[in-house]
């Protein structure tokens, strides 16, 4: 029976060890979405693979070019539902939309905060957050304090 595992790449080369794997005759999965017309790893240091644990050798994986090691918890490789794999085949073009519009805001820019609490507020974009919420430096009571905030209640100036 085949099931995918999870491999923890050496840095920065997810797509080598991916092209090793095939090489070797290993199904291998790396999620990718094209921004500003280059190909980002959306999981960065890690890879699928899948494998048949009754009638593949396993051992060539470890040495492969770009392969740091199976990824494992306790003594058990880390597998993967085959459940978790479609989704995040048939979800990768969403996620290259939404990683899209990430770039809205740089580090520094000023923005305006636009409900809440702090509605019509000036704050200075620091970074993103996941579920769509940013940190934001704002001088308050005359100290910088961060807050996080959804993205969506924030406008450039």
């Amino acid at each position: 029976m085949k099931n995918w595992y999870l491999i923890k790449a050496k840095p920065k080369q997810e797509q080598i060890a991916k092209q090793n794997l095939e090489n070797q005759d290993y199904r291998a999965f790396c999620p990718m979405a094209k921004i500003n017309n280059q190909l980002a790893v959306l999981f960065p240091g890690y890879l699928f693979v899948q494998l048949n644990e009754k009638t593949q050798n396993w051992s060539p994986i470890n040495s492969t070019k770009g392969v740091s090691h199976f990824v494992k918890f306790g003594s058990n490789f880390a597998k993967v539902p085959i459940s978790v794999i479609e989704f995040i085949k048939t979800n990768q073009q969403i996620t290259t939309e939404k990683l899209k519009t990430l770039t809205n805001f740089k580090p520094g820019d000023k923005v305006q905060i636009t409900d809440g609490a702090f509605k019509n507020w000036v704050a200075i974009f620091k970074c993103y957050k996941p579920d769509e919420r940013v940190i934001l430096l704002m001088n308050f009571l005359g100290n910088e304090q961060s807050l996080s905030i959804k993205k969506k209640s924030v406008i450039t100036l």
